[in-house]
């Protein structure tokens, strides 16, 4: 039997979590949970986005879900499986946390929460929840980034060396009530974007021992972080850094990258590629590894539905993880306050 899913917060990432689900036979999307009358009504003209994705939406009928105000009349109403939140950042916790007390399962949109202190209140709800949960961190799932943890596991081409990331976007003004630039929302794109590589770097590599970065806002935020660089200390044969920001002009666009230099090659991937990821090996050969045709929001929902469908422990973000990404998000801010070195805890 399909998983019976709820969404919550129809937005970006809602609409493309609808998506996916309506392509994944694993999955029975069933209602919504939208505090916009319009979108209720079926008026979804609103949702926007940066990034294409790759669904199953063609010829839905928006109205053939159950629309709800709120996630608290969706959970009285009963018949859901599983409750995926894309709300706002500030608004995840509390979600998190009454979804996962009703016994459903529970996935939620990154970040985690806004604080390493929120988050703190979902891992313990979830330790001791009926349900399973996951915390949506894409991009331990894209493709060509699971080549790239892979090889760093299996030292198919050698100890890495240096790894250094780059995630770039024109200014999300698409949002409801503009809550991503609204830093006490959304964390601006420290926490919103940049976040992705933190989560990622700490996948591959573990948590670092600190951090040191440099930020600045004001372009398209106030108070907020539009763009930082950091860099993360593993010791002194390895360089890791990353560098994010949504303060690109309109037609800019978005993209994400990264170059990998082992002993024996070096990766690169770039999103805008035909060939996105291309392998410069040591000999003056290079090759493109095939990657599938597919994203990571879609392999990360299929992941877990398989957890879901053979009740099998969630691994591959645990809640703690996903409060760690969090975390090492807060010492970056610090080290951007203090011009300083901030450890890790």
């Amino acid at each position: 039997m399909a998983v019976r899913v709820g969404i919550v917060g129809l937005g970006f990432m809602g609409k493309q979590h609808l998506d996916i689900y309506l392509a994944n036979p694993k999955a029975q999307v069933v209602a919504f949970a939208d505090v916009d009358q319009k979108k209720r009504a079926g008026d979804w003209s609103s949702i926007g986005g940066n990034i294409e994705g790759k669904g199953g939406a063609a010829g839905f009928d928006p109205k053939s879900l159950k629309a709800y105000a709120s996630l608290d009349e969706m959970l009285a109403a009963g018949g859901v499986d599983l409750v995926d939140i894309t709300l706002p950042t500030h608004m995840h916790a509390d979600a998190a946390v009454k979804a996962l007390g009703a016994g459903v399962h529970v996935m939620c949109e990154k970040p985690l929460a806004p604080s390493s202190k929120d988050a703190d209140r979902v891992v313990k709800a979830a330790a001791k929840a009926k349900g399973k949960f996951m915390t949506a961190m894409c991009m331990r799932f894209w493709p060509g980034w699971t080549w790239l943890k892979e090889a760093v596991e299996k030292k198919t081409c050698g100890k890495l060396c240096s790894a250094t990331f780059k995630r770039f976007g024109s200014t999300p003004r698409w949002s409801w009530q503009n809550w991503l630039l609204t830093p006490k929302f959304s964390g601006s794109a420290l926490f919103d974007l940049h976040i992705h590589d933190t989560d990622f770097i700490q996948f591959l590599l573990g948590k670092p021992r600190a951090v040191f970065s440099v930020g600045t806002g004001g372009k398209a935020t106030k108070g907020g972080v539009d763009h930082v660089v950091t860099q993360y200390m593993y010791g002194k044969n390895l360089v890791v850094a990353a560098e994010g920001g949504w303060h690109a002009d309109p037609t800019y666009g978005f993209t994400m990258r990264y170059t990998a230099v082992f002993e024996k090659a070096t990766a690169d991937f770039d999103l805008g590629r035909e060939k996105k990821l291309a392998v410069h090996l040591a000999d003056g050969k290079t090759e493109y590894p095939a990657l599938a045709d597919t994203t990571g929001w879609a392999q990360e929902i299929d992941y877990f539905l398989d957890c879901i469908e053979g009740n099998k422990p969630v691994r591959a973000v645990t809640p703690k993880d996903a409060r760690q990404a969090v975390a090492i998000c807060e010492a970056e801010l610090k080290s951007i306050r203090t011009g300083k070195l901030v450890a890790v805890k």
